[in-house]
């Protein structure tokens, strides 16, 4: 199947240098905003679609890398000047038409390099037009009216729209242009869905109806020599195509229906589509609509190259963890190590925190909605900063058991601190202390004595005196936990452990911590 292999950026909006892989079905792009996401998209668009050919010169300011323009304007000079790289390796059936067009020695940012199948583009100073720029180029200013931008083949041939080697389109639920969005996916539509002769037999047909049209309205003449007439170049087919269904214009089914058609429609396998991008499909999607979109996308991405940016946990899950790419300001990393259960265990959670762990820097792994309550306000009263400060992300796991996450963690190399019960087994304590010892990054933290079964234990006995007193409980009333009697006030405690979270947050009273939840946030915050 034809695909997008690798991408290499230099210089180009949120990179100073980017490389990464896409895996050949379905590659998933997450990261943090304004990590780089719609930049790899962007970049991928600039050399398949040639976009920016015809816009003005001034928008290199906005394609310019704000580093590399730095480091011009600190060293000016000719050689120091920004430029923009994007090499896409493609993976090609060499028995295609025009495949031999696009294969070569690679000549650009990787030499020497084996030949193969790919597009160059590359914006920069043109040393011959520019001849005598020297002056304004050494006092820090870019001649962007002096720049070329070219788009080479690997054999070192222009690359021409007309021998595209991969159909592509794009739809993106963020541009708030709607018709600019619609003419785009309904162009991109048209020109991959039919062969270049029966689009000119429909574009001629149409330009032929539309004058016999006019001249069915019987408009008078203006005088004896001029009459109106249709102008030929302002009324294209392209540019007042839409799609419909139903016999509904697509751009009047509403955002959310508007994208799942349009993905529907990229998907058919008769589309002529071979590489679909989309660019957060969640957008005005409802959570069951957005399960059909991902059903739809599920059932196709052995037939297609799927590339999705998105910030959804149930988009990155569902389509298995294994296919992320998690974009950094450092590059590009695939989570294919992850192992298969793990990103199977995901696929089937739909409750889940993944990519918040993922986009977290630092992590406290805790099990519940009560630890999610208090931990923060105890990692203030330890270290005098709030999480937030300390770019801390506390994360309940809601069930899901921590060993999951720390699976996706090792794969990260994010340092994170999981707070859990021991549940009174000596063997789980004997777990935590093993693995601490094989591993750096990520520790579990739990009370040494099996005594101190559970989260709810050990606050009570950090601050049996206090909340005593502050818990309300009624007299000769047994608080049962699992049919045990702990006490009337840590029996309440066990059977309303959010609101006692809650009520313990919202008192003026001062907790003391447990000490292997202090243990836990000393580690994290070291």
């Amino acid at each position: 199947m034809n695909h997008i292999k690798h991408l290499i950026i230099e210089g180009f909006k949120k990179f100073v240098s980017l490389q990464m892989d896409f895996n050949e079905h379905m590659n998933i792009l997450v990261g943090e905003n304004e990590a780089g996401k719609s930049t790899v998209l962007d970049a991928l668009r600039t050399v398949l679609n040639q976009q920016y050919r015809n816009a003005d010169k001034a928008i290199l300011r906005d394609l310019f890398n704000v580093d590399v323009v730095k480091a011009f304007q600190e060293h000016p000079g000719i050689k120091t000047l920004p430029r923009i790289v994007i090499e896409v390796e493609l993976e090609l059936d060499p028995d295609q038409n025009n495949a031999e067009y696009f294969y070569g020695e690679v000549y650009g940012v990787r030499k020497p390099q084996p030949e193969k199948y790919g597009i160059r583009f590359e914006c920069k100073f043109d040393e011959e037009i520019g001849d005598g720029l020297d002056e304004i180029i050494n006092e820090g200013r870019i001649p962007y009216e002096y720049y070329s931008m070219t788009w080479t083949t690997f054999a070192n041939r222009p690359y021409q729209m007309v021998k595209r080697p991969i159909n592509f389109i794009s739809i993106d639920t963020t541009n708030n242009g709607a018709v600019s969005s619609f003419n785009y996916y309904n162009r991109t539509l048209f020109a991959n869905k039919y062969d270049e002769s029966t689009r000119i037999r429909a574009k001629n047909t149409f330009r032929d109806k539309l004058d016999q049209a006019f001249e069915q309205t019987g408009l008078p003449p203006i005088d004896e020599k001029r009459k109106f007439g249709i102008d030929g170049k302002k009324v294209v087919l392209e540019t007042v195509l839409s799609v419909y269904e139903n016999s509904i214009p697509l751009e009047n089914r509403g955002s959310g229906m508007e994208s799942l058609i349009k993905t529907k429609i990229a998907l058919d396998r008769g589309s002529g589509v071979s590489v679909i991008m989309m660019e957060e499909p969640e957008n005005h999607l409802s959570f069951t609509t957005l399960r059909k979109m991902l059903q739809e996308i599920s059932d196709q991405q052995e037939t297609s190259q799927i590339i999705v940016a998105t910030h959804s946990n149930m988009i990155a899950s569902r389509l298995n963890l294994n296919n992320v790419l998690w974009i950094t300001e450092e590059g590009a990393k695939s989570l294919q190590t992850v192992n298969p259960k793990v990103a199977n265990f995901f696929v089937k959670a739909d409750d889940n925190a993944f990519l918040q762990l993922l986009l977290s820097k630092k992590a406290i792994l805790v099990e519940g909605a009560t630890e999610f309550l208090l931990v923060p306000y105890f990692y203030q009263r330890l270290t005098g900063k709030t999480i937030e400060e300390d770019e801390v992300t506390v994360i309940s796991c809601n069930g899901i058991s921590f060993h999951h996450y720390l699976a996706i963690a090792k794969a990260t190399n994010k340092k994170i601190a999981v707070i859990t019960d021991n549940d009174g087994k000596q063997e789980r304590i004997d777990e935590a202390n093993a693995f601490n010892g094989a591993n750096n990054l990520q520790h579990v933290f739990m009370a040494r004595d099996i005594q101190d079964w559970t989260w709810e234990v050990c606050i009570y006995k950090e601050n049996q005196v206090l909340l005593d007193k502050q818990i309300k409980v009624k007299p000769n009333t047994p608080y049962l936990f699992h049919g045990n009697d702990y006490g009337p006030v840590l029996g309440r405690m066990l059977n309303n452990k959010v609101d006692v979270a809650y009520f313990m947050l919202m008192s003026s009273q001062e907790y003391a911590t447990p000490q292997y939840v202090k243990e836990a946030i000393r580690w994290i915050s070291g």
